[in-house]
């Protein structure tokens, strides 16, 4: 967007021919009610460059304190579209990061831009903030001296305080202690980086920072509105989907962690279309300028500036999309009827039986989906002749659906401590070891357990964790049971009972135990 000063005492042919060269200025956009926040790490120094830690460079290299940078910042951000920069800070007493955040907003406001500025206190970077009485003085800092500005970002007429991995400062009483002192009357507007559902008692919104680890790029985006979805009908609530886009992700060089193929734009057009087709409400870019994590759309020396042509793309398609029509409402869950038993499994629960094992793995339905008393706690779910399936709307997946530990249940019922049965230091070759029960793992139970996980990596087959997710670690070495009349060799698990019934035709010899029934 250029603004530029004309002096209408110059002759007409003279204007003319400015107006042609420069282009009429970009119509001001205003003040977004779903914007676009991108976050800003002005950390960098000159040393900090380097293949060795990074997939990708910026072109050109820079120190994050520069005043000719931060103006270069400032314009290609809200060239490309972007409402608001959330500038990292580590609070008042850190002067480095704090001057920059400080100049930042002095100078999209002296620009003319109407690029907007939030700030989010690292407190899980920078010690001095690690505690209620750190970020309570830093927040009254913020207060004072930031939320007053012009240009400081606002969101539903309440400046904006973005948070990240709340546990760093620990669970929901901490910040709860944190916001009664500083913002009791609620006059502050807290974006928290976490899918944890019981937040939404402190912060009045919730964000994901990575959603890369999924391979599609609308998958994360998807379950997370799901849930909020469920969330706000079971509370009362409208708190706002608030949708993440990423180009890509890298920090292999850096921590060994991951990385998401940008595809040469396609991965950051599927999660931009994800926001549109989901109506949010705003929406959180990751990132303007981390390349330690490789998900910058500032130029590069790889890309050069394609993730900023493709920001005022697709950030104008946003604005042109979302919320012209009032979304159709959410299609009715998908129910299967089980003649069988009499009883139909509905929604997630009838996606999750399908996707991790079916018939064999669960069995038949036995009960309603009901509301029941798990360890203290209410939670949605249903009996299956073989396990317990039960809905955590507050967890991300796989792990809004978990399976019932009914092979410790069962046992408990029948006075048995699985604790006191017979332990082994090892396992015989070709066979598996698991030192936090003490027990082995060997044929024929080893293929059937190896048969049957939950998918968590999209590879085909299943690793030991996805089969241990499905069926728990074992609690006891194959043993000699009478069940249901017959004696049988049985191994117990946590969440299952393997039995071998040799007179069965293969593969139907490993059948897993009845454990809903019983």
């Amino acid at each position: 967007m250029i603004y530029r000063q004309l002096r209408w005492c110059a002759p007409l042919l003279a204007l003319l021919v400015v107006a042609t060269l420069v282009g009429a200025p970009t119509p001001a956009r205003a003040a977004a009610e779903r914007p676009i926040m991108a976050f800003y790490y002005p950390w960098w120094e000159q040393s900090d460059w380097s293949y060795d830690r990074m997939s990708d460079l910026p072109a050109p290299r820079y120190s994050g304190g520069d005043e000719a940078v931060l103006r270069r910042h400032v314009q290609q951000a809200d060239d490309a579209g972007i409402d608001a920069l959330v500038c990292t800070w580590y609070g008042p007493d850190e002067e480095r990061l704090n001057k920059r955040c400080r100049r930042l907003i002095e100078l999209a406001r002296e620009g003319g831009r109407d690029l907007q500025v939030a700030l989010i206190p690292d407190q899980s970077a920078w010690g001095p903030l690690r505690s209620v009485d750190g970020l309570a003085r830093a927040l009254t800092v913020l207060q004072r001296d930031f939320f007053g500005q012009p240009n400081y970002l606002r969101y539903q007429g309440r400046p904006v305080v973005f948070w990240f991995n709340p546990s760093s400062l620990g669970g929901i009483d901490a910040w709860r202690e944190l916001r009664n002192r500083v913002d009791p009357g609620r006059e502050q507007y807290w974006f928290g980086g976490t899918d944890n559902f019981s937040y939404l008692d402190v912060y009045d919104a919730l964000y994901y920072f990575d959603i890369s680890w999924e391979s599609r790029p609308g998958a994360a985006m998807a379950s997370y509105g799901r849930r909020l979805e469920q969330w706000n009908q079971a509370n009362g609530q409208d708190r706002p989907f608030v949708a993440t886009v990423m180009p890509g992700y890298d920090d292999l060089r850096i921590r060994g962690g991951h990385a998401r193929d940008r595809q040469n734009g396609e991965y950051y057009r599927g999660t931009w279309q994800t926001a549109i087709d989901r109506n949010a409400r705003a929406v959180v870019l990751t990132s303007f300028n981390e390349f330690y994590e490789g998900s910058h759309i500032e130029p590069s020396e790889r890309h050069g500036d394609l993730y900023l042509r493709l920001t005022r793309e697709l950030s104008e398609r946003f604005r042109s999309q979302v919320g012209q029509a009032t979304p159709a409402p959410p299609p009715a869950p998908e129910c299967q009827v089980f003649a069988e038993t009499g009883h139909q499994v509905c929604g997630r629960l009838l996606q999750y039986w399908r996707e991790n094992g079916g018939l064999p793995v669960f069995g038949l339905p036995i009960g309603p989906q009901q509301a029941v008393t798990i360890e203290g706690r209410a939670y949605q779910a249903q009996a299956f002749e073989r396990n317990r399936l039960e809905l955590h709307p507050q967890n991300g997946r796989p792990y809004d659906v978990l399976l019932g530990r009914l092979g410790v249940e069962v046992l408990g019922r029948q006075g048995r401590d699985w604790q006191q049965f017979t332990r082994v230091d090892g396992a015989p070759a070709g066979c598996l070891f698991f030192p936090e029960t003490g027990h082995s793992l060997c044929e024929p139970f080893l293929s059937a357990f190896r048969r049957s996980g939950l998918e968590f990596d999209g590879q085909r087959g299943y690793s030991l964790a996805e089969s241990v997710a499905l069926f728990g670690l074992p609690l006891s070495e194959p043993q000699t049971e009478t069940i249901e009349g017959r004696q049988l060799t049985v191994q117990w698990f946590e969440r299952a009972r393997f039995e071998w019934h040799p007179d069965n035709p293969d593969p139907y010899k490993v059948l897993l135990g009845r454990l809903g029934v019983e």
